[in-house]
């Protein structure tokens, strides 16, 4: 009994052995079979690379004035309404021109007399030298005659400046654009009084109409005192606004104010967009991307591709199925790319996905 018991151990403890060698058989060939980490590759390529900051503005009118004339009067004909564009030059009001006609008919009449007694006073003056030259004549009527001919230049004179007061008067009756723009705000009825030199005082001081430039466009934003140095004039921007999701509009840093806001300590900078289609419109709100560090033509990898041990920049670089760890150096970085200033060559396949649990030289299957 006790021997047939003891064989019964032996049979087992024989069993288990074998299970164990057999398990350990099993797991390893499955880990040969699998040891290999998966990953994703992509190729390091050549590229700019910008470092962009994020800012936020109003859309101004590149130009905007507001058109009064000269003089006083009464506002006779405003020939736009709001909403109209307009060329330079183009005729946008006037004021009652018959006072100015009036003056300016004056003021030719009195040109002609002039220029008659000038010409009169010539004559005289060109015969009294000859009689003075043969002394047949006192030195009282020379002098006399000589006082009437310059006294007749300067009536010449009175009447050409007169003349063109009349012709100025008549001008700045007639209020022209100065600009290419679009007419954004009638001010004044037809037959009001307007008085420019009251400006906005009282309602005979405002403008007859408003005139801005649309199709171009401006954008202020404020910029700290740390990122203000790297920005420079004719550097790039992109814009974004609400109104046209997932489009971009160019612009270019045209203006920078080198003294800082006193309250905010930042600095205001202009910023100038092409807008041929008017598809920015003045008094919204703008989200502006401005480049402020470019390298161009560069060797770039994504960001996530490089990982930091030890306090060193790394990647994985697959040669086949075994990965090859390479110290690099980055240099700026920006929406989810990086630039690598050395390390790596272009063309090479860099692993980006499942990179964090190699070691060099191990196995890969991409």
């Amino acid at each position: 009994m006790r021997r047939a018991l003891r064989l019964a151990v032996v049979v087992l403890a024989m069993i288990g052995i074998s299970g164990i060698v057999g398990c350990g058989k099993e797991e390893k060939a499955e880990m040969e079979e699998f040891g290999a980490t998966p990953v994703r590759l992509t190729e390091v390529v050549r590229g700019d690379i910008s470092t962009v900051i994020s800012l936020t503005g109003d859309i101004e009118p590149g130009r905007q004035v507001s058109i009064v004339p000269d003089l006083p009067g009464k506002v006779a004909r405003i020939y736009v309404e709001e909403g109209d564009k307009v060329k330079q030059g183009q005729l946008l009001a006037e004021l009652d021109t018959r006072t100015a006609k009036l003056g300016l008919q004056q003021a030719e009449a009195g040109l002609a007399v002039a220029q008659a007694n000038l010409h009169s006073a010539s004559k005289d003056w060109e015969r009294i030298q000859e009689l003075h030259q043969k002394g047949t004549i006192s030195p009282q009527q020379y002098e006399k005659v000589q006082l009437g001919y310059q006294a007749a230049k300067a009536q010449l004179q009175q009447a050409e400046v007169a003349l063109d007061m009349g012709k100025h008067q008549l001008e700045v009756s007639l209020m022209k654009a100065p600009f290419d723009g679009v007419v954004t705000g009638k001010n004044i009825n037809e037959g009001e009084y307007i008085n420019p030199a009251m400006g906005g005082m009282d309602p005979g001081g405002s403008s007859v109409v408003t005139l801005m430039e649309l199709s171009k466009v401006k954008i202020k934003v404020n910029i700290s005192e740390k990122d203000m140095k790297k920005v420079r004039i004719g550097q790039e921007t992109r814009i974004t606004v609400d109104a046209y999701p997932g489009r971009e509009f160019c612009g270019k840093v045209s203006k920078l104010n080198p003294t800082a806001d006193p309250m905010s300590r930042a600095f205001k900078v202009e910023i100038a967009v092409p807008n041929e289609d008017m598809a920015l419109k003045a008094g919204t709100y703008a989200r502006v991307r401005l480049c402020i560090v470019v390298h161009k033509d560069v060797l770039l990898v994504p960001e996530k591709s490089v990982i930091q041990r030890d306090g060193m920049f790394l990647l994985f670089v697959a040669d086949g199925d075994v990965a090859g760890m390479r110290e690099v150096k980055p240099g700026l970085s920006s929406e989810g790319v990086v630039e690598i200033v050395e390390g790596v060559q272009e063309g090479e396949k860099v692993i980006v996905e499942g990179n964090y649990g190699l070691k060099d030289g191990g196995k890969v299957d991409w």
